[in-house]
């Protein structure tokens, strides 16, 4: 019985207890390719469809339904806890603050849930239902009456806050294409990013913060007190002095 290996610089026989090896140049035959690179999921969620988001909050059966004021500080300064990818994959973050209605919510929702394969990919909200009630007046109405009646609510979302999350199999291509077009009609500056932007934004945070001559900075001149600064900023500039001056 005689038996062919087949070798990149050699063909060898092997007959019996015969071994014999013939050196030669192959010219062609059957070529072997690494696996491509697979994506890494990080908790692949049940429900792979976004889910459709209430319009307003619902209450228990006679409870009072509650006016806030308009609490601008709710969507003032950076986001320091939701700024994170959990899957680790693509995202939309928020560039400035804003307030997003339901109408948003419908958009965001209805452009990825139709764009995206979501056999293979998924897509998951970060950011909660609209819960903050905003009032008006009705048009015409002269001054006073007290407070309006409730007209929208709407979510509060802070600087540097990730608004919805798409993960799974699905080319990076197709995901910028259906990020970007969400992020151009939100209410506020947004920007489709994925780990690795998130990862150099921040190296680039921490080389600037190592290597800087400048020992005047915003922390520190308030820290300081340098010429009397601290009768002129407000709260939230001494909250979130160590981010610099235009992180308020």
């Amino acid at each position: 019985m005689i038996r062919l290996f087949h070798f990149r610089n050699s063909k060898c026989l092997l007959e019996g207890n015969a071994f014999a090896c013939l050196n030669f140049q192959m010219s062609s035959g059957l070529k072997d390719f690494k696996d491509p690179p697979k994506e890494t999921i990080v908790g692949f969620p049940d429900q792979n469809r976004l889910k459709i988001v209430q319009k307003q909050p619902t209450y228990p059966s006679g409870f009072l339904t509650p006016k806030m004021p308009k609490r601008l500080a709710d969507h003032r300064g950076p986001e320091l806890v939701h700024n994170k990818l959990i899957h680790e994959q693509y995202g939309i973050v928020a560039l400035s603050g804003g307030q997003l209605k339901h109408g948003h919510f419908e958009m965001m929702r209805n452009t990825i849930n139709r764009n995206l394969d979501l056999n293979k990919s998924f897509a998951v909200w970060r950011v909660d239902p609209p819960w903050k009630p905003v009032t008006r007046h009705g048009q015409g109405k002269k001054l006073g009456g007290g407070k309006g009646a409730i007209d929208h609510y709407v979510t509060p979302v802070k600087r540097g806050r990730i608004i919805v999350e798409i993960g799974g199999y699905v080319p990076t291509r197709m995901v910028n294409r259906v990020l970007i077009d969400v992020a151009q009609k939100l209410p506020f500056p947004a920007k489709a990013v994925s780990k690795a932007d998130l990862d150099h934004w921040e190296q680039e945070d921490k080389y600037v913060l190592e290597n800087n001559l400048n020992k005047f900075r915003w922390e520190w001149c308030i820290k300081n007190n340098i010429l009397n600064v601290i009768n002129y900023v407000g709260k939230y500039d001494i909250e979130f002095c160590h981010l610099g001056p235009d992180c308020r």
